[in-house]
Order: C-alpha cells, then structure tokens, then sequence
C-alpha cells in the first residue's frame, strides 16, 4: 500500500486504502500528509467513496469540469523542494520590481557570526547577462549568479548593508556601490565581489530586511549604475520591494515550521497504524482490508477517537495565582535562555571572522600623504596661534585636527572625511558640549564624593558624568543624522568641561575647517590617484548628477508646477470672461 494521490485511466483522481484509513482512523474529517515522496492525502470522512472510485464513471454525475479541476488540485497537490518555491518567489520579485536586474536573500546564522545565502536565494535577470558586451562579463555575470561565500556582519558587501541598514526596521537602505568600493573603512569579502559586480555596471543596491518565524535576513535589489533613481526610489516600487521581502521571508521561514508540522503528522500516522494493529489484533477474523471497507467498524472507532478527545476538565483545579506564577516561571524561562543564547554566540564572536586585514600603503602615496598633512597642519596651527594673539576669545586649539588630518590624507575616499562629514560633525559636538556645560555639577565630579559633602553643598550631575553624557549624545547623534566624523567627537567632552571655549570659538572652528578643506582639495587632486572630495552634500546619485543635479531636478519641478498653475488661472479667467459677455 502506498501514501501517494493516484489516477485512473481517464486521469480522475481516487484515494488509496491507506490514505482513508489514517484520515478515518485519527482525524475523521479531513487529514493532509506530505511524507514520503511528498504527494498530499486527503479524506473527507466518506468512507463509501472507495467503493465508488470502483464504478463505473458513466454511473456517477461528475460534470467534465469537475473532473478537471480535481486533476488540477492533483497536479498542486505535489510538494515542490524548498529551493524551488523559494527560487520561484524570488524571480518574482526581480523581474516584478523597476530596474532590478540581480536578487540575493542572506540569511543570518543562529548564531550571528555570519549571512548566508540559501539556495534558491538568488535571480539574474537573463535579458541583462544576455546584453553584456563581451563572453568573459557574461560568464562573470553567471558565476556571479551560481557562487556566494558566508560572510560576516559588517564585512563584504551583504553584511556591510545588513550592518547599516539594519535587521530589525523596515526601511530600505540604499547605497551605491561604487562608493562602497571607494570606502577604506569597507571590509571586503573574499572573491573580490563588490569590484565584480561593479565591473558588470551593477550601480545601485538596495537591502531590505526581513523578520519572519525567527529567521532575519536582508534581500538585495541590483540596478544598473545608469538606472533612472527616481523611479527606483518611488513609493509604489519602494512598497513592491517591501510586499515582496516580507513574502520571501515567510517563504525561506516557514521551512522549519513545516519540518515541525511534517514531524507531528508522521508521529501521528504511526500511532494510528498501532491503534489498527491493536483492533486487528483484538478480531482476528477481521483483515485490514475488511476493516478499511466496513463503513459500520470505521464509524465505530472514529466514535471512540472522538470520546477520547472530548475529554475536558470541567472544573479549573488551578488558581489564578498559580496560573500567574506559571506564566511568569514560563516567561523567564524564555528570557533566560535567549540570554544565555546570545552570550553563547557572543562568545563564539570573539574567535574573528578570519578575514584578510587592511594592506599596506605604497611608499610614494605615504610621501605624499606625509607633506600635505604636515603643510595643512602647519596652517592650521599659524591660524590658531594667530587668533590667540589677536583675540583670546577666538582661541582655539590646533591639536583637534590632527586625526582630521589622518583621515583626510591617508583615507581620502573615506565618507567620514568628506566636507559636509567635517563642517556639520563639528558643529554637532560643539553644540552638544556647550549644552551639557550648563548641566549643574555642584562640583562634584563623582557620586563617590557626596559622602564627604558639606550639608549646604549643592547638588548635582557629576562632572564625568556630564562628559560621558556629551560624547554619548554625540556619537549617537552623528550616527543618527548621517553626518559620522570620529575626531570630531572629542569636541563635545572639550566644551562641557572648559568654560574657556564660547560661542565665538565656533567662528574660528569653521574657519579652520574652511582651510583643512580648500588645501585638502588643491592640494590631492594634485594626485593621479586621490581625488577629493567625493561629494560636498551627498544629496545626489551618481546617476541624478549629484547634489547639483538634485537641486536643479527640483528648481525644474517647482518651475513646471508654477507654469501649469498659471495656465491653469488663464484658461479659468478667458472662461470667466466669455461667460461675463454672453
């Protein structure tokens, strides 16, 4: 006997002996199993259909159509692998989504301490391999497509962008990738998989992130480098992208869920052939055939299955004190081993990832790295002393740029050292610093020393504790506005802990940031190599001509909007007009 949906001569489907006695025998009404070979069973209680599927088809009023779409539900009946569905759902998604031409799901380990992408995770769009000049970027393009390494979080490009975008919100991240390329702070990936796809004029990269059934993830949209960014960013493709992760996401978690579900129903076929064994057992004038064929006998042990259920407790034994005591016991269980959990994997972090670190630099780059920090900080300082003769109030120190400098110099690509990362940085933890300043500290600059306190000492938030508080708010706040400078951050401890620096301190800042730009600019593109900088507002995609492009993008837009307004009034006024005459 066999678990699998068969078909008669004329491809009507019938039900085997087996697949009735389990629906019947555990679940009377209907039982669906994917055991085996991966086809579903299912019963719906009428015992007597077995000795129907035997007649004659011309004695039964089944209209052709019936017939059909039973064929059809037979035909979706059969399980497709993981892969597949999840293959399918994803090519969905590339080819449904603008400008889309390359699609990968990475999923995070259990453990954290890596992304890995599924099979059936990825999809290049044919027409775009297809259309690349030459037979090498086509066979690139395929290898591409059938090859991905595990990485870790924050290094190569998929953990780069789950590392920023993050796993746990539901915006999407974009970023282009040649400015990924350009990033000395980037950690890269083995195999050299950034510079590939660039090489093939893959620009643009969005990540999506997904939660479903405690599998995270992100999924990545390809576009060309020359793909148009308004429509990418629109709002209905942005929402498609959304709909779909969320639809691949459930689709790769529900893979466990289903491996539960499977387990419990092959759990439950086996007792249920025990219980048959034991009836047969019990009769031995009875075959399991007989048995199966005598609606009377079937009826008889679906009866006794079903008093055996309905079983309930008609009175609650346990008070409500204990039930609240089990659901808190229940609950910090659950916290405590997913504690236990991520300290566990926290350990397993501290082993590395094992990747390659950063090389060295050439010495003819490091000579040229070496005379332009030494001429702008010799500048900066003849500024600072300069300012400090002249005017004490404008005073400020020239050591602040020193890690400015290296950043500038040696990590020109950087996004970190580019003009708007230095102005605004700057400004932000001066800000942040002078505002801590005016928190009371009673002059204490710790907790600790309140023992010792006078009883008419005023109190208030320590002094190290308003420093930390600055640099806190500081970093954070850089991170969050996007405008991340790491020796900016000592601004913010410098100003709430010296009265000495004002508000005209500020002035003498950004005239220094002014002068570390203008020769930093001058002074690298001087270079075959550097170029700087790579952007001044970073408002802009490569392909929208920057930060200038957006802007006159906008000034086009808000003229249209003005010419349509006034035509919009004229025609109403000559309307207006016509009927005053009539």
């Amino acid at each position: 006997m066999t678990e699998d949906n068969h078909l008669d001569g004329d491809g009507e489907p019938f039900m085997t002996m087996r697949s009735i006695m389990v629906g019947d025998a555990r679940f009377g009404d209907s039982y669906h199993s994917q055991e085996g070979g991966g086809r579903s069973v299912r019963f719906d209680g009428n015992v007597s259909g077995l000795a129907a599927s035997g007649r004659d088809r011309s004695m039964l009023n089944i209209s052709e159509n019936s017939r059909e779409q039973a064929y059809a539900s037979a035909q979706r009946s059969h399980v497709r692998p993981d892969e597949e569905v999840l293959a399918h759902t994803v090519a969905d998604a590339g080819l449904n989504a603008f400008g889309c031409v390359f699609v990968e799901v990475w999923v995070m380990s259990d453990d954290g301490r890596k992304l890995t992408r599924p099979n059936g995770g990825h999809w290049m769009d044919p027409a775009f391999g297809q259309s690349l000049p030459s037979e090498e970027l086509i066979e690139k393009a395929w290898e591409l497509d059938r090859e991905a390494g595990d990485c870790p979080p924050g290094a190569g490009l998929p953990g780069t962008m789950a590392e920023e975008g993050g796993l746990a919100n539901r915006n999407i991240h974009w970023r282009q990738i040649k400015s990924l390329l350009n990033d000395p702070f980037i950690q890269r990936e083995s195999g050299r998989r950034m510079e590939r796809l660039y090489e093939l004029g893959i620009g643009l990269v969005a990540a999506v992130p997904f939660n479903s059934l405690n599998q995270r993830g992100i999924v990545l949209y390809y576009s060309r480098s020359t793909a148009d960014v308004e429509q990418l960013r629109s709002a209905s493709n942005q929402r498609f992208m959304l709909a779909f992760t969320d639809l691949i996401g459930a689709n790769f978690g529900i893979r466990m869920v289903r491996e539960e579900s499977t387990a419990l129903r092959r759990n439950l076929f086996l007792e249920a052939i025990k219980k048959v064994r034991k009836e047969l057992l019990h009769d031995q004038s009875s075959s399991l055939a007989t048995m199966v064929m005598d609606k009377e006998r079937m009826e008889e042990l679906k009866k006794k299955r079903e008093e055996a259920a309905q079983s309930p407790e008609e009175h609650d034994l346990i008070p409500r004190v204990d039930r609240l005591a089990v659901t808190f016991a229940k609950r910090a269980y659950t916290v405590g081993k997913s504690f236990l959990r991520r300290a566990n994997n926290s350990r397993k972090k501290w082993r590395g990832a094992k990747l390659h670190g950063p090389p060295r630099q050439a010495l003819d780059d490091c000579l040229f790295t070496f005379l332009g920090s030494f001429l702008t900080m010799l500048t900066v300082l003849k500024i600072a002393k300069s300012l400090e003769e002249a005017d004490g109030d404008f005073a400020f120190d020239g050591g602040w740029y020193s890690s400015t400098l290296c950043i500038v110099f040696a990590l020109t690509p950087a996004p970190v050292g580019q003009p708007r990362q230095i102005f605004m940085a700057h400004l932000w933890n001066i800000l942040v610093g002078m505002a801590c300043r005016e928190i009371p500290t009673g002059g204490f600059s710790d907790f600790m020393e309140w023992s010792g306190a006078p009883p008419d000492a005023e109190y208030g938030l320590p002094l190290i504790w308003v420093q930390a508080l600055a640099v806190g708010l500081g970093i954070s706040g850089q991170a969050y506005i996007g405008i991340l400078h790491p020796p900016a951050t000592g601004l913010s401890l410098t100003f709430a802990s010296k009265p000495q620096w004002t508000w005209t301190t500020i002035v003498s800042v950004m005239l220094a940031d002014f002068t570390v730009v203008a020769i930093s600019t001058v002074y690298l593109n001087l270079s075959e190599k550097k170029q700087y900088p790579l952007y001044w507002l970073g408002l802009g995609w490569e392909g929208s001509g920057g930060s200038v492009g957006i802007a006159k993008s906008k000034i086009r837009s808000v003229r249209r909007g003005a010419r349509h307004v006034k035509e919009t009034v004229s025609v109403r006024g000559k309307k207006s007009e016509g009927e005053d005459a009539v």
